[in-house]
């Protein structure tokens, strides 16, 4: 049975190979309360903007974070481990005996288990991992709450007999599913599932620096892109359809790039001799971001979506994106009430289609900053209670049980 690795255990060359945290944020903090719960938070990967949602449900709990590593060229950045009472970091390897597609394992998972014995633990609902099935077989074994938290059935238009199968799975097995959205929880009552094990936390970003409406001046003339430079992010959409603005309808916008990706090489080639689209680099300070966004009237993301567009929305930018909710990274683009808080574009006809919201938006000063306002309105409704809130209301109450 393989047992967690840490950095830790490589760098003092633990001959028993005994799970340490990396960071044991204890050790200074203040004393645990002996009546706190003990939750685990099994992640993919650890990212600097849900750091916060951790540490603010440490509050109420004590938490582990167990996640493997994830290389800085997928344009997540570096991760600093803030030390903070009751909350500890453990770095697990993910074998990917098959690549990314199937069968994944976060070595030494099962044995934190075993040893650790948490009152609860809330993973990623990822099936592809091995790991996934086998926390939630010895959670049952071991009598240790387990929650799954993730995008559920949104992306299926239709399941196959193994797919459901492996839900009805799934849902016997967990304590409760916890869904990104509404939009989530009512993707399984429309293939068939009963939804009363499926909760819904609203995913959101808790952010320290955000642009409320009566900022927005009227003038600005900036369309922001925030997110990984990566494939489906389709920023070359975004870019031609606002360069046919600026040639077309004579509007001088400018595209504001805050992010990087394995794509930026390739669209700084393409698109880099352009004095109109100006490229910040890997960017993750929201104030900066903040700043960035005071040029913008309107923020867009032309690809498949997710938390960037509540980003947008705490800008007061109301967001361009496309209509098939199916296709996005994440839930998210179902805050978007089209007309209202921002544009869900037609994705058959996708430039155009985006080049006429962008217009109509520039050339409309009354209707952008209602939607300016809507906006930032559903990020607040988002975000109160926070996140962190959602869950703990969610995992405290069961683990009570």
């Amino acid at each position: 049975m393989h047992v967690l690795a840490t950095k830790s255990d490589r760098l003092e060359g633990n001959p028993a190979g005994r799970a340490a945290p990396l960071i044991d944020s204890d050790a200074g903090g203040e004393l645990q309360r002996p009546s706190m719960k003990h939750v685990a938070v099994v992640q993919p990967n650890l990212t600097q903007y849900r750091l916060p949602v951790f540490l603010e449900l440490s509050q109420h709990c004590r938490v582990d974070l167990l996640f493997s590593q994830v290389s800085s060229e997928l344009g997540f950045g570096d991760v600093r481990y803030p030390q903070s009472p009751n909350v500890r970091y453990f770095e697990v390897e993910t074998l990917k005996p098959f690549g990314d597609k199937i069968a994944m394992i976060q070595l030494g998972l099962t044995g934190y288990l075993f040893r650790e014995r948490p009152d609860a633990v809330m993973i990623f609902a990822n099936p592809r991992y091995v790991t996934f099935w086998t926390t939630l077989l010895f959670g049952r074994m071991l009598g240790i709450k387990v929650f799954a938290h993730g995008h559920g059935l949104y992306k299926w238009e239709r399941i196959n007999l193994f797919y459901r199968l492996m839900v009805k799975v799934m849902l016997g097995l967990v304590t409760s599913y916890i869904a990104y959205a509404p939009y989530v929880r009512q993707s399984f009552a429309v293939h068939g599932f009963s939804d009363k094990k499926v909760s819904v936390a609203p995913n959101s970003l808790q952010l320290s620096a955000v642009v409320r409406p009566a900022e927005k001046s009227g003038t600005e003339r900036g369309i922001l892109f925030v997110g990984r430079l990566r494939k489906d992010s389709n920023l070359e959409l975004l870019l031609r359809a606002a360069a046919r603005l600026r040639h077309e309808d004579d509007i001088p916008v400018t595209v504001e790039v805050a992010g990087t990706g394995e794509c930026a090489s390739q669209l700084h080639r393409e698109f880099g001799a352009h004095s109109w689209i100006h490229w910040y680099g890997e960017v993750y300070d929201p104030e900066e971001i903040r700043q960035i966004s005071l040029k913008c009237f309107v923020g867009c993301y032309p690809g498949d979506a997710g938390l960037s567009v509540l980003h947008m929305m705490a800008l007061s930018l109301p967001v361009i994106t496309h209509d098939q909710l199916s296709r996005h990274k994440g839930p998210e683009p179902s805050f978007i009430q089209h007309g209202v808080n921002g544009i869900l574009y037609d994705r058959t006809a996708a430039e155009d289609s985006i080049f006429r919201a962008l217009s109509s938006l520039a050339g409309h000063a009354t209707r952008l900053s209602d939607m300016q306002r809507a906006a930032f309105a559903r990020y607040q409704g988002l975000v109160n209670p926070s996140l962190a809130s959602h869950l703990w209301a969610i995992i405290g109450a069961e683990s009570a049980a």
